[in-house]
């Protein structure tokens, strides 16, 4: 994998084997802290004393940046009530980022892994680059203010990431999923910063419109400038290369007014009069 191998078939197996020592290391690690006096303390995913942090660190890396593995096959794999973290990594790899921001808001209870889960994963054109979301800041919205058991909503967090981020989120969309008993006063400071959020984007919209009309008028007049050039081809005019006279014959010349007969094997670019290179140096 390490040498470039793609065939899902060594990711999918690499994975597996990566679970199945995590497994059986945390059950070792999980029975020494009891044995300790230390259970149910709390430790990063791929941080852990010993060998456990190092190889779930492998499976967190493997599971983050590999786009070769089954994520189906692999998330029916993990346990239902552990491996929080792998269970989100493979979840947002499915596209349900709803799910995945549920695990860290709720079941980890950390809002700064939910909020840069978001900043990773948002994505403002539509149909973005692959992994990205338009909506992930909504799918963060419902996390806090439709959470999975009988807890209470998080609207402090859900109306300070409507202030935060509301260039983000469809205003229409996230209103939609307040409460009903949001009072107006606490939706003020999110309120302002989309009315000021819209006003700078039309002043912005102005401007390169007006310096748009100022380039386009610049382009038409140095348009006409061009289309007046006249070259007066007298019966004594001779080409510049050859020394012949031009007569009827067809002819081309240079931005410096330079004549020369189109058969001669010139340089279209390079004046054989002065040698000037026009297109390394362009014509005032």
């Amino acid at each position: 994998i390490a040498q470039g191998e793609e065939r899902s078939q060594y990711h999918n197996e690499l994975a597996l084997l990566y679970l199945d020592a995590v497994q059986r290391l945390k059950h070792a690690f999980t029975s020494q802290q009891a044995a300790q006096g230390l259970a149910g303390s709390r430790w990063t995913a791929g941080k852990e004393p010993g060998a456990l942090g190092g190889r779930r660190k492998n499976l967190l890396d493997l599971l983050e940046t590999s786009q070769h593995y089954d994520a189906q096959k692999l998330l029916a794999k993990l346990p239902m009530v552990d491996l929080y973290e792998e269970r989100a990594l493979i979840l947002s790899k499915l596209g349900r980022h709803e799910e995945a921001l549920s695990i860290y808001a709720h079941r980890l209870g950390d809002m700064q892994l939910a909020q840069e889960y978001c900043m990773k994963h948002y994505s403002s054109a539509r149909g973005g680059e692959r992994g990205g979301a338009r909506d992930v800041y909504i799918d963060l919205l419902k996390v806090f203010l439709k959470p999975p058991d009988s807890s209470a909503p998080m609207t402090m967090q859900a109306l300070s990431l409507m202030s935060r981020h509301f260039e983000r989120m469809d205003p229409a969309k996230a209103l939609d999923i307040l409460p009903a008993e949001t009072s107006l006063r606490s939706l003020t400071p999110f309120f302002e910063s989309v009315v000021r959020g819209n006003s700078e984007q039309r002043k912005s919209l102005q401007i390169a419109q007006a310096l748009l009309k100022a380039d386009h008028l610049k382009v038409a007049e140095e348009n006409l400038a061009r289309r007046a050039r006249r070259v007066v081809i007298s019966s004594g005019k001779r080409c510049k290369a050859s020394q012949k006279r031009i007569g009827t014959s067809a002819f081309m010349v240079y931005p410096n007014n330079v004549v020369v007969l189109l058969g001669e094997k010139t340089d279209p670019h390079v004046c054989p009069a002065t040698g000037r290179n026009f297109k390394e140096q362009p014509w005032d």
